[in-house]
């Protein structure tokens, strides 16, 4: 065969591998940066580092992000899931509340305000957790549940940005590499090296954990997964490739998955890192998987249960959906799939990896699927299964509802400013929806804008409401001279 002829046949046998949108997967069409110019329409926010663990509140569908910091600080993001829809996470101006490596990448007017962050010593990694929903875990309900992975001590903050409360709940699980939910909303906890992994049960008194421990030994366990609709079976990936099902708290000793066949690399940050099942599986059968590649490229694949044996996965039914390259280094590799309250697949992966801060300029640049938080149909075109987006509203639990739908937000600061001597600006604001109000305000005069800070207001719907912004000396030299020459500022709030 000449040369050439066998070029093409390469060719064409790799590129369904790496997974094209319209081709292997969808773009949904409300993603904030479809059509523009340079950018990957599969991001939907974008500004992290390494966020190797995130969730959604079952209760609310608000999203949670536990961010692996750099040598300044560990950062836990609180956002809801609507407010979500193009923000950025502030790496690597930020890192946490604070300057970051990168002066080059500021200003990022109305970066999201982490909820919480604590000093990185050496070694510390934070591993995101769940809002706890569990109503047996008292004194913790409602409460965001978090780690260190080299800790191991899980601790829980209040839904406050005000007042988190970091408190210890008592219980630590040593190499803590990922918390996981059933079908029912009972948490768990994963002990990488130790082999182990246990639910999370209540403790001596009020806010205090304990554990019971799923019987059966894992190797090198790293992400829980939940059963739909079958809160006594649990999925649990090792990061060596295997996939194991537990059934009523024992580990089958067959595995339900295993892709290291398939060019799995593993050791450090990578291997095998998430598995997550389809809303529907208990009718499509369709789990994905989360892994890096014999090159080291991030890979998300989908697998369908066997029809000779339910509780495995059948190896040849494996459609490869989305391959990010990642080749250049072994760190940062994200590590999260989820299906949102919306029926959307979100992934999360890392900003890269290396050894300085974002080395290869990839958070900020939204002409690479790093450093991000995608969001993607994985149905290809005219393949069944939940839809993506789904209506507004969506059911989460037990009769809650998750609002997707940002309400409409009218907000302007008027010409006349009394408040201005005292350092502080009146904004109004009028919504659609009453509700507790949180958004990032930004003053705009002309083509300059800067960033206000985040407001926080309860709101009734169709009533203007006055609202006092304190004012940094920059902000307010801009806006005194707007109003001086009649220019009339603007504020714009996400």
């Amino acid at each position: 065969m000449p040369r050439l002829a066998v070029a093409l046949l390469t060719l064409l046998l790799l590129t369904p591998v790496m997974g094209c949108a319209g081709i292997s997967y969808q773009v949904p069409a409300d993603n904030p940066f479809v059509g523009r110019a340079g950018a990957t329409p599969e991001v939907y926010a974008y500004g992290l580092r390494n966020p190797y663990r995130f969730s959604f509140d079952r209760q609310t569908g608000d999203l949670l992000i536990g961010d692996v910091g750099g040598s300044l600080r560990e950062e836990i993001d609180w956002i809801g899931v609507a407010a979500v829809h193009g923000a950025n996470f502030g790496w690597a101006c930020r890192e946490g509340k604070v300057a970051g490596p990168r002066p080059d990448d500021c200003p990022v007017p109305g970066a999201v305000e982490p909820l919480f962050d604590y000093p990185t010593s050496s070694p510390d990694a934070v591993t995101g957790g769940f809002v706890a929903r569990d109503p047996s875990l008292t004194g913790l309900v409602g409460r965001y549940l978090y780690a260190d992975y080299y800790t191991g001590l899980i601790r829980s903050l209040a839904l406050n940005f005000t007042n988190p409360d970091d408190r210890s709940t008592g219980l630590n699980v040593p190499t803590l590499a990922s918390f996981g939910e059933d079908a029912a909303g009972r948490l768990y906890a994963v002990s990488h090296l130790g082999g182990r992994v246990v639910r999370l049960v209540p403790g001596g008194s009020s806010g205090v954990l304990a554990s019971q421990q799923i019987t059966g030994q894992f190797a090198l366990p790293v992400a829980v997964g939940t059963y739909p609709g079958d809160s006594s079976r649990l999925f649990v990936a090792e990061q060596g490739g295997k996939v194991r099902l537990v059934v009523n708290d024992a580990v089958r000793s067959t595995p339900y998955l295993d892709v290291s066949p398939f060019g799995l690399t593993f050791g450090g940050e990578r291997g095998l890192l998430s598995v997550v099942a389809a809303p529907d599986y208990p009718s499509s059968g369709k789990v994905y998987v989360y892994y890096t590649d014999s090159g080291g490229d991030i890979v998300i694949d989908e697998f369908t249960r066997s029809a000779s044996d339910p509780d495995t996965a059948d190896p040849s039914t494996r459609r490869a959906v989305l391959v990010v390259e990642h080749s250049s280094e072994t760190n940062h590799n994200g590590g999260q799939l989820h299906f949102g309250p919306d029926g959307c697949l979100w992934i999360t992966t890392g900003d890269g990896g290396g050894t300085l801060g974002d080395q290869h300029n990839n958070a900020q640049n939204l002409g690479t699927l790093l450093g991000k938080l995608l969001r993607i149909n994985p149905n290809p075109p005219g393949v069944g299964g939940p839809a993506c987006p789904a209506a507004a509203t969506n059911p989460v639990a037990n009769g809650a509802v998750a609002e997707v739908t940002a309400p409409i937000l009218a907000a302007g600061a008027p010409q006349v400013q009394r408040v201005l001597r005292r350092g502080n600006v009146a904004v109004y604001v009028r919504s659609k929806k009453s509700g507790s109000l949180r958004a990032d305000a930004t003053l705009v005069v002309g083509r300059r804008k800067l960033w206000l800070g985040r407001l926080k207001t309860p709101v009734t719907a169709g009533r203007r409401e006055r609202l006092r912004v304190r004012l940094r000396p920059r902000a307010r030299r801009l806006l005194e001279r707007a109003l001086s020459s009649d220019r009339h500022p603007r504020v714009t709030l996400r």
